[in-house]
């Protein structure tokens, strides 16, 4: 199994629309700001939600029907931010009473790096558009880099979408840069379900893109 570097990770949640007011939004920081290290409250607006933050890299954004939490350029495990995210959905539940998760996004973000020789660009050049390199001078311009992108649609077994990028990383061209953006379409009434999906989307980008990467160097 290859090594990875967590580099972001990100949840987002929807839900049926609720009324929010400040004093709420600043029990619901007092109850996250020890366990989950956030050392910044603003409010957004008169009820237009509120922005828990640790620096530039780590916020949550709660609005009047979604929350969004972005952990960025991390140094976190994935299991860090995975009990981050279930905690937050525990406070916002006992908080605002919300009923229901309607839609879940998730992103992660790995670094993997590269063994080979040369760089990632030169690796993913020869694997994946050496047929067309005699064609590139078409666009009249330099090529710096390439990737791949692919899109897992919904299935009657399994109702999420996830769009995989497979880059190199450009401030270090002996690392590969690999995204899941995962959305899962199934209401969550039980929240602790959630960690399934996190779960899941991270898995495939440690036991599925990574490997098949580095499956690319094969005959």
């Amino acid at each position: 199994m290859p090594d990875y570097v967590p580099l972001t990770f990100g949840f987002e949640a929807l839900y049926p629309p609720m009324a929010l007011v400040a004093n709420s939004l600043r029990d619901l920081y007092i109850k996250l700001a020890e366990p989950c290290r956030f050392s910044e409250f603003r409010l957004l607006g008169e009820g237009q939600g509120a922005r828990l933050a640790e620096g530039a890299n780590r916020q949550l954004t709660i609005t009047n029907d979604r929350f969004v939490y972005r952990d960025e350029f991390t140094r976190q495990m994935f299991t860090t931010f995975s009990e981050d995210v279930n905690l937050i959905l525990r406070n916002l539940r006992q908080v605002y009473q919300i009923p229901v998760i309607l839609h879940t996004k998730i992103l992660v973000r790995l670094l993997m790096p590269y063994q080979g020789e040369g760089t990632t660009v030169q690796y993913l050049e020869s694997r994946l558009i050496s047929e067309a390199s005699s064609h590139l001078g078409y666009f009249n311009r330099p090529l710096s880099g390439t990737g791949i992108r692919l899109v897992f649609p919904p299935t009657q077994e399994l109702h999420s979408t996830y769009h995989l990028r497979i880059e190199p990383y450009f401030r270090d061209l002996k690392m590969f840069f690999l995204e899941n953006s995962a959305q899962f379409f199934d209401p969550l009434v039980d929240f602790s379900q959630a960690q399934h999906y996190m779960e899941d989307a991270y898995n495939f980008v440690k036991e599925q893109a990574g490997p098949f990467v580095l499956a690319l160097s094969s005959p």
